[in-house]
């Protein structure tokens, strides 16, 4: 809109084509009022209403009018406080699980286990390189948990560093035995999910060569955000024969991870 310094008129540009019929509606309900309401009082338009002369009626449904959207701004309000609370848990899973590496993607690992009802131990602190990322328990059953990332497609070595860690698992101080082990791969982390392959290992006769599952971190966070407890507890521990874990033994003498625990 562009107005002379008089004052005296008032230029509306629109888009070329624009519905007539909308325009006028506009000017007539919107422009008019705010800018020449007089003109609408000297036509009586129903569009001007003294509100001094509203009888109670009106006035009373005016009023319900008004609370009504008061409480829904502030229903609204309400609604996107939870929404912000909620993305701002899932907004660095979300990244972390799917595009993160190193420390960020384990720790990402470790709470999606740990919402999913499993005690998690964090290993490197303990043991460094010697063992596993993870040390995951669930309904009796504990597994090792190898966490790795990769640009592109993941290589074939991955598995091996996994069987060798369970294999000096037994030898590190204050271990206790463990039922498996399981490899958690974020790959092709440059590509948007869902241009990613679906499986870690496209080589069938490799996967099934395999003894140890392995399973994407993007798999871990589909469960994760539908709160598909079963299918993650199923994928990462089999079948703990279970719906909820036992209660914990007492143990006369403590391993180091069971004083480590949190």
């Amino acid at each position: 809109m562009w107005m002379p310094t008089s004052g005296s008129a008032r230029w509306f540009v629109v888009p070329h084509g624009t519905d007539q019929r909308l325009l006028v509606q506009w000017l007539v309900q919107h422009a008019l009022p705010a800018c020449v309401p007089g003109a609408l009082t000297r036509a009586r338009s129903s569009l001007v209403r003294d509100p001094a002369l509203a009888t109670d009626a009106e006035a009373r449904l005016v009023e319900t009018i008004a609370e009504e959207q008061r409480a829904h701004e502030q229903r609204q309000t309400e609604l996107q406080q939870q929404l912000a609370a909620l993305r701002a848990v899932a907004d660095p899973l979300r990244d972390r699980l799917l595009f993160g590496t190193g420390h960020p993607l384990e720790d990402a690992v470790h709470d999606v286990l740990v919402a999913a009802g499993a005690t998690v131990t964090r290993l490197d602190a303990v043991y460094g390189t010697d063992s596993a990322d993870l040390l995951a328990e669930y309904s009796g059953r504990r597994v090792l948990v190898e966490v790795k990332s990769a640009n592109s497609r993941p290589p074939q070595s991955l598995p091996g560093k996994l069987l060798k860690h369970l294999n000096t698992w037994p030898a590190l101080p204050g271990t206790e035995p463990v039922d498996g082990g399981i490899l958690v791969v974020n790959y092709q982390t440059k590509l948007p999910p869902a241009q990613r392959d679906t499986e870690v290992c496209t080589d069938r006769a490799f996967a099934d060569a395999l003894s140890l599952p392995m399973i994407s971190s993007a798999r871990l966070f589909d469960w994760w955000r539908r709160e598909d407890w079963d299918a993650m507890r199923h994928a990462v521990f089999g079948d703990t024969g279970s719906a909820q874990p036992p209660e914990p033994k007492a143990s006369g003498r403590p391993g180091l991870l069971s004083r480590l625990r949190r």
